[in-house]
């Protein structure tokens, strides 16, 4: 597992946030608070890109969830950039929430 970084990029009202590496119990706290400051601030689009997380836990849904529902409640929207066989897209299935997210599955770049 490679350590947890983000490239934020913010055009407009376009954002997009890409994420490489692994959420896990130790880099989880800062996931979240990532993705609260993303809550607090946007209205707009925001993609996040997870195509380069490797290792993916229950605790980043539940944040996943969370920013969501906040960037819809202030009338934004938001994408999740997922590998189809990557370590993402397949816990939000098992999590059936593919109704909560708007999914893009793409190969990695």
């Amino acid at each position: 597992m490679s350590a947890l970084t983000f490239k934020y990029e913010h055009r407009g009202q376009y954002e997009s946030l890409i994420v490489s590496g692994g959420i896990d119990v130790q880099t989880f706290p800062l996931f979240e608070a990532v993705l609260e400051n993303l809550a607090a601030n946007g209205t707009g689009v925001l993609d996040i890109d997870l195509r380069d997380v490797d290792v993916f836990t229950s605790p980043g849904v539940g944040a996943l969830v969370m920013l969501s529902a906040s960037r819809r409640g202030h009338g934004g929207i938001m994408h999740l950039i997922c590998k189809p066989d990557g370590a993402v897209a397949p816990i939000i299935r098992r999590s059936k929430l593919e109704g909560v997210f708007s999914l893009k599955l793409l190969p990695a770049d």
